[in-house]
């Protein structure tokens, strides 16, 4: 009860839409709510499956090609084929429902949101994502059956230039990055 997606009928078929989750786990275009259907999409192959009192969306990625060494065995880059990305219900709700989950996202010390800083940005192929000190920019190959990922370290010095020139924010005051060793994959 913590993320927020929409149901939306287009020519009588029901869809879900989600422009908020993010990095590799991103679904593209409208899905056809239709259980267990495979719907090709640019980041992988999605579905939603109907479980009875609740849906699950899920995601079958590629192969990963990890472009810089240091990162080949990292816990961000996903290893799994198939991932449970989460679960939703198709009850109706208003926006006061989410207030004290997403209240607690961003004020509980165990939160992934208060232990990792994340920026990320959906692109024309893939992603771009700044998680902590890893900067990665992530390129879908659906032709290629491959998905590259390329990461690196970035320097405390480098973090403003990073943000502005490749997700064009810029920032009113210093910036402090966090990476405590909650675990985060893209």
């Amino acid at each position: 009860d913590s993320h927020l997606i929409h149901k939306v009928i287009v020519n009588g078929k029901a869809y879900i839409a989600d422009v908020a989750f993010g990095v590799s786990f991103q679904i593209w275009e409208p899905m056809e709510l239709v259980s267990g259907k495979d719907q090709h999409q640019e980041a992988g192959v999605f579905r939603v499956l109907d479980k009875g009192d609740k849906w699950v969306l899920e995601k079958t990625s590629r192969k990963t090609k990890v472009l810089n060494p240091d990162f080949a065995k990292s816990s961000l880059v996903k290893r799994q084929e198939t991932t449970a990305i989460y679960c939703f219900t198709l009850e109706p709700r208003e926006v006061e429902h989410f207030y004290e989950a997403n209240n607690t996202l961003q004020t509980d010390p165990k939160s992934l949101f208060m232990n990792k800083s994340i920026v990320s940005l959906q692109t024309a192929t893939g992603f771009r994502a700044l998680v902590g000190w890893t900067y990665s920019e992530v390129t879908f190959k659906p032709e290629e059956g491959v998905d590259v990922f390329d990461l690196r370290n970035i320097e405390d010095e480098e973090k403003e230039q990073v943000l502005l020139e490749k997700f064009d924010i810029k920032l009113q005051k210093k910036l402090q990055l966090v990476s405590n060793k909650t675990c985060y994959s893209l």
